[in-house]
């Protein structure tokens, strides 16, 4: 007979039950909101297995948590380990989604958000250039070993807030907060190389309708838009590549800074 390991050993053992389950409930909120594991595409059965094995792995580093003792007094606690790892899953997730994000704004600036108006079949979405932004981000995202920097996070938060003892909301609620700022701002950079070609072009057409006015700009302006922004955008690619990795880079630091604030 195989000898049962000391983490499954531990996790059977009923006086570390309530620690698990808050495990669980952290684990599950990262789940929820980080790149690749709240990815549609992947099993919901496969995802909660492993929350599971995860939770068993770390049972081992986290404190012993004392049962509450009205059955009403559970669900406060895991709702703030959910959200701990909710907010976890986010400080990556808005790398990725800022990403996307800048090629729906470059979709617009181009002119392909028209393509719908021409499309023959009218309830056909057209998303223009953001899925091959969001692909580029997942990509990097991958590669660096951003999922894999969440879960040591995520394991690191055990200590720096320990499971049932909640969180500061009043002290954290900025941090939170300054997501949404950061959202935009790293959408901005990594459009700006497209923008301000785009802008150029603009500008260029304008002049040039100025001094020739039998030209059509408006017939003129829209191939020379989408052409010139595809062109930049392939170009940029690698700057973006480059801009993105050195965001995957600070990560790790981001969460530290994030769980600090949220320490009691």
């Amino acid at each position: 007979m195989l000898p049962i390991p000391d983490f499954l050993r531990t996790a059977m053992s009923p006086e570390h039950w309530p620690v698990f389950v808050l495990i669980t409930a952290r684990i599950g909120g990262l789940m929820l909101t980080a790149p690749m594991w709240s990815a549609p595409m992947f099993p919901r059965q496969v995802r909660a297995a492993l929350t599971v094995v995860l939770a068993a792995l770390l049972l081992p580093s986290a404190p012993i948590v004392n049962m509450p003792e009205q059955v009403i007094q559970l669900p406060l606690p895991v709702a703030s380990e959910m959200a701990i790892g909710i907010v976890i899953g986010l400080a990556a997730s808005v790398l990725v989604t800022a990403v996307g994000l800048a090629g729906e704004v470059l979709s617009m600036q181009m002119g392909l958000s028209v393509a719908a108006s021409f499309s023959p079949v009218p309830e056909l979405q057209v998303p223009g250039i953001a899925p091959l932004s969001g692909v580029l981000a997942m990509l990097v995202y991958l590669t660096m070993g951003g999922h894999l920097m969440l879960l040591k996070g995520l394991a690191a938060s055990l200590k720096v807030l320990p499971p049932g003892q909640g969180f500061d909301f009043a002290g954290g609620a900025p941090a939170v907060t300054s997501l949404s700022g950061q959202l935009f701002a790293c959408a901005v950079s990594a459009a700006a190389p497209v923008m301000v070609a785009l802008l150029l072009t603009n500008i260029a057409l304008a002049i040039l309708s100025k001094a020739v006015p039998q030209l059509n700009a408006m017939m003129v302006s829209f191939p020379i838009t989408v052409g010139i922004g595809l062109l930049m955008f392939a170009a940029s690619l690698p700057i973006v590549a480059g801009t993105f990795s050195g965001w995957m880079n600070g990560l790790p630091n981001g969460i530290d800074h994030m769980l600090l604030h949220l320490q009691p």
